[in-house]
């Protein structure tokens, strides 16, 4: 008897337990339609609000509305996947945000779906060039050009 009681109640425990994960409810996904556009993104919870640089831009959410502010935010932060459309369907613009800024790769397309052009952001920066490999910037490793002697500059015979 003791054997089921024990069995019974290790069963109502982990249903109980399992019972108060919340699902995803999709409350993190924001659909906004306006009349050039569809925009689809996501604004994951952030684990603390972090402090806002003068210098990047910051994506936020408020009032069915995505703003874009120079040093600050007052709504939530974009956080996620996003992207744009144009009213024929076609892709606009994707990218991922973290924590309010642009972050990764990030692409455009004109109407008619040629991609446009590409960026790479980090952290709300805009990434101009790749870095290059350490072994180029190292001067033993470059190749001298070769010099002529002045034998070959000689007229053929």
């Amino acid at each position: 008897m003791k054997r089921v009681t024990l069995i019974l109640l290790f069963f109502l425990v982990s249903v109980a337990s399992y019972g108060q994960k919340l699902l995803d409810m999709g409350f993190s996904k924001i659909r906004i339609s306006e009349a050039d556009k569809t925009i689809l993104a996501e604004i994951n919870p952030v684990n603390h609000n972090p402090k806002a640089h003068q210098d990047l831009f910051y994506y936020w959410y408020s009032a069915n509305i995505i703003h874009s502010t120079q040093g600050g935010y007052s709504g939530q932060l974009l956080n996620g996947q996003y992207t744009e459309y144009y009213l024929n369907k076609n892709l606009k613009e994707q990218g991922i945000f973290k924590k309010g800024l642009k972050d990764g790769n990030w692409k455009d397309w004109n109407e008619d779906g040629t991609l446009n052009q590409t960026a790479t952001w980090k952290n709300g920066m805009l990434v101009t060039k790749s870095p290059s490999p350490f072994w180029k910037k190292i001067n033993i490793f470059k190749r001298r050009p070769k010099q002529l002697s002045t034998d070959s500059l000689a007229k053929p015979k």
